[in-house]
């Protein structure tokens, strides 16, 4: 609909509170959203009960389906957020967006070690959510299961991954549940 004088209204900021479920896995979405501010997380649990945490989401992160279709994920809000209804002209670039980020986080639990995994999965929060200090972006909170999750592996093996990737230079904790991923490392993962 189009105000007098042409413009297009703008798309309507709706909150969302810490730990709310916008989306149930295998449950028919009620559309697309953007993420306007905020984090949530996206995991898949198989019939054993194994929970896959997928990826935390962010702003300018889409979050559900087009046409009221099935989730293949449970979206459930980390912090307090905010999400908004996309432009129609957005919604292509955002599914090909989350097609992407998808085929990515495939080839790296096909093909990469765990130590690589990790690395990517923190480098790829620091550069997303990361705060700038000197020498590199912060990332957290996070716990170790969590990575564990995003990376497909176990709290255990994360332990060792950072470790080595500590003494590596390329990552380093800093305290209880925060990283620091040193910026010749996000320079390396961006080329």
């Amino acid at each position: 609909m189009q105000d007098a004088v042409g413009l297009q209204p703008l798309p309507l900021v709706t909150p969302v509170p810490a730990g709310h479920v916008l989306v149930r896995q295998d449950e028919p979405a009620a559309g697309l959203w953007l993420v306007d501010a905020g984090m949530f997380s996206a995991s898949r649990v198989d019939p054993d009960g194994r929970e896959l945490l997928l990826d935390l989401l962010g702003p300018g992160d889409p979050i559900g389906e087009p046409n009221d279709a099935a989730s293949p994920v449970t979206v459930r809000a980390v912090r307090p957020a905010r999400v908004r209804v996309p432009t129609p002209a957005l919604v292509p670039f955002l599914l090909t967006q989350r097609a992407y980020r998808a085929q990515r986080l495939a080839c790296d639990l096909a093909w990469a070690d765990v130590v690589t995994r990790v690395h990517g999965r923190l480098q790829d929060l620091a550069d997303r959510f990361g705060r700038p200090m000197l020498g590199g972006r912060s990332v957290g909170p996070i716990t170790q299961d969590q990575i564990a999750a995003m990376a497909g592996t176990s709290r255990e093996s994360v332990s060792r991954a950072i470790r080595v990737l500590s003494t590596r230079g390329d990552v380093l904790a800093v305290g209880r549940r925060r990283y620091v991923v040193h910026e010749r490392s996000l320079t390396s993962a961006r080329s």
